[in-house]
């Protein structure tokens, strides 16, 4: 009979496996290819428990883990990812177990709103939010700049995240949004680099699949449409400081409405892919001048 219990420090071996093999899965299946995926590191499980232990869940069968779960609150809005479920065992409703637990437990934490992020044209992933009551909010562009070799990127500064500023900023979206978890986390795990402006700040998380030789600029926030050009700096100082760090790609994911994408198409940032935001609730903006991703 499966259980939906928390997930333990001793499980992250196992969901390390799961999670590996979930996405070569889905790789084949839309290459046609047999591709290894990198395994996600244990760095990152240990920080989700630390951060939010009742947030991570799996689903176990005769002893075996046969799916995981991950949530983050953030005020009134709590955003779900990442979900993976055994290949073999998709299709027993081990996800809709792991969907609803987690909602249950986001609204224990005052969430309103309920946001994550699929693949947009993978329908069965779709199918299966819409059928949970989620309902497609904006696209989500992945953008990709490469590098000119021989590049200068200049020595980081400290690139600690002052984390009363990024809650203060969160609010100026939306009343109470506090993204600060994520920066915390990945400064615990050693890739994390925060990068402060004047009333804006940033997430550049470095090499975020292990030997990829990619960057990843995970959150820009601002106060708002005033904060642009500040934006827009700490998205050129992200690009030195990973440049700095060895990085030969960096990339992003920023929503349609964003004011910042615009310029990141006009500074060399070209489209990959697109997901799609699915929220289940109101998550209403103040302004779009920012970038942050759901993805899991």
């Amino acid at each position: 009979m499966p259980q939906v219990r928390l997930l333990r420090p001793d499980d992250v071996p196992a969901a390390q496996v799961l999670m590996a093999d979930t996405w070569s899965n889905l790789l084949k299946r839309q290459t046609g290819m047999d591709i290894s995926y990198p395994v996600r590191p244990a760095a990152w499980y240990v920080a989700r428990l630390r951060h939010e232990p009742k947030g991570c869940l799996c689903v176990e069968e005769d002893g075996r883990i046969q799916g995981t779960a991950f949530c983050l609150s953030c005020g009134p809005v709590g955003w779900i990812g990442p979900m993976e479920v055994s290949p073999p065992m998709q299709g027993r409703g081990y996800g809709t177990m792991l969907l609803e637990a987690l909602e249950v437990y986001l609204m224990s934490r005052g969430c309103k709103a309920v946001g994550l992020e699929t693949m947009k044209d993978v329908s069965k992933n779709t199918d299966f939010y819409t059928g949970g009551g989620y309902a497609p909010e904006q696209d989500m562009l992945y953008l990709e700049k490469d590098w000119l070799e021989g590049h200068d990127g200049g020595r980081p500064a400290d690139g600690r995240a002052d984390l009363k500023e990024v809650r203060r900023l969160g609010s100026t979206i939306h009343p109470g949004f506090d993204p600060s978890k994520e920066f915390q986390m990945f400064e615990e795990m050693g890739s994390g680099r925060t990068l402060h402006g004047e009333g804006a700040a940033a997430l550049l998380v470095l090499d975020p699949i292990p030997g990829s030789g990619k960057a990843y600029l995970r959150t820009v926030l601002t106060e708002g449409y005033h904060r642009l050009s500040e934006g827009v700096e700490l998205v050129q100082r992200a690009e030195r400081e990973a440049l700095w760090a060895g990085a030969r790609t960096i990339f992003t994911i920023v929503s349609s409405g964003s004011e910042l994408l615009p310029i990141l198409l006009r500074g060399g940032y070209k489209p990959k892919g697109v997901d799609v935001r699915m929220m289940k609730g109101s998550f209403t903006r103040k302004h779009e001048c920012h970038l942050f991703s759901w993805s899991g």
